[in-house]
């Protein structure tokens, strides 16, 4: 394998960034990138793929390895490879390469997924599991401020579930100078956001569970005009499944109350679910032997949509240092080092040939 052509190809990954559900260009260069340099066998898988490498009766369980490959929207509508979705592919591009040719003792689908950043990919590729006998399945995701190439794990929640909700406030409109002829938001939202901590207090909940407020818009620019309608949008973070329905259901109960004690219209939306990243036991001890890796002591607080996998099949996600200095994910300064894909690929090798 000459990591130049993995150099070469993620850049021109981190070149052509797509947003979640369209990443047709990447996805094309990715399938076109294994076509040239490998004999595997490439098939769709929702709206991703997978790359086949068979071996008939092979006396080893059959393993997928998973990358995303989309990239983070931008406030302007734009995109860009601000979380290494780019070099997750990359990499597993190269473990790709590293197997040509090889006797593994077993079939190894390397799985390439879109759509992970709105939680909406790993759904459409669990028909991976119906076409293959997937045995077990990896993933991984870089780490900044972690020494580059060190993986860490744990058994158990490895991520959070979250979910985004928008909650939607309905009033009656009046004149500024006469509000008591309205109804106004106001007070009900502003009930809500203060018992927000009283509402994640840990000591209700089996794990860490956490409230973020997003945003709130409430009324328009009209100094003229009482405010009459308001949206207050939220994360919710929960180390287990549980934990997040449990916080959701309260938090619902609430606003419900308080639209209806201040006798607004109240609706809701969810978007952005993402499930609990649980890691089977035995797949996690398996990263942390193989792989050199540290154990975590605390799940990952950000959520990833491979415990859709997991929900399905045994397997663990693993983190991967980018290094220390390294950007933080999500920062405009951030960007994949090329310096790790060497490990990445050392590391999914690792799992595949023990």
């Amino acid at each position: 394998m000459e990591l130049g052509r993995l150099h070469t190809l993620r850049r021109a990954l981190h070149g052509c960034p797509e947003r979640s559900g369209q990443e047709e260009r990447t996805r094309a260069m990715l399938m076109e990138f294994l076509s040239e340099h490998t004999t595997l066998e490439l098939r769709p898988c929702g709206a991703g793929f997978y790359a086949a490498h068979r071996e008939e009766g092979g006396p080893k369980p059959p393993v997928a390895l998973r990358a995303d490959y989309d990239a983070l929207a931008l406030p302007g509508g734009g995109a860009a490879h601000l979380c290494g979705h780019d070099g997750h592919a990359a990499a597993l591009c190269g473990a790709a390469l590293s197997v040509e040719g090889e006797q593994l003792g077993r079939n190894v689908f390397f799985l390439f997924q879109p759509a992970e950043e709105t939680g909406a990919g790993a759904a459409g590729c669990l028909e991976l599991f119906d076409k293959e006998r997937v045995e077990e399945i990896y993933g991984a995701h870089n780490l900044p401020g972690v020494p580059l190439g060190q993986v860490v794990t744990r058994p158990g929640t490895f991520a959070c579930a979250s979910q985004g909700i928008t909650l939607s406030f309905q009033g009656r409109p009046t004149h500024a100078a006469y509000p008591e002829h309205g109804l106004s938001p106001a007070q009900g939202v502003g009930q809500l956001l203060c018992a927000l901590p009283e509402l994640t207090d840990p000591a209700q909940y089996g794990g860490m569970t956490l409230c973020t407020v997003i945003g709130v818009e409430m009324g328009s620019r009209s100094f003229g005009a009482a405010a009459a309608q308001a949206q207050v949008r939220l994360t919710l973070r929960g180390e287990r499944d549980q934990d997040l329905e449990r916080l959701w259901a309260e938090l619902l109960r609430l606003a419900g109350s308080l639209a209806e004690e201040y006798g607004l219209g109240f609706d809701y939306q969810i978007q952005d679910i993402f499930p609990a990243t649980v890691n089977d036991s035995v797949c996690a001890r398996r990263v942390l032997e193989r792989c050199g890796g540290k154990t975590l002591a605390e799940p990952m607080r950000w959520s990833e949509d491979f415990g859709r996998y997991l929900r399905r099949c045994p397997g663990a996600f693993f983190g991967i240092g980018a290094g220390e200095d390294c950007p933080p994910l999500h920062t405009r300064d951030y960007q994949y080092p090329d310096t790790l894909l060497e490990p990445a690929v050392a590391a999914f090798r690792s799992l595949l040939l023990g």
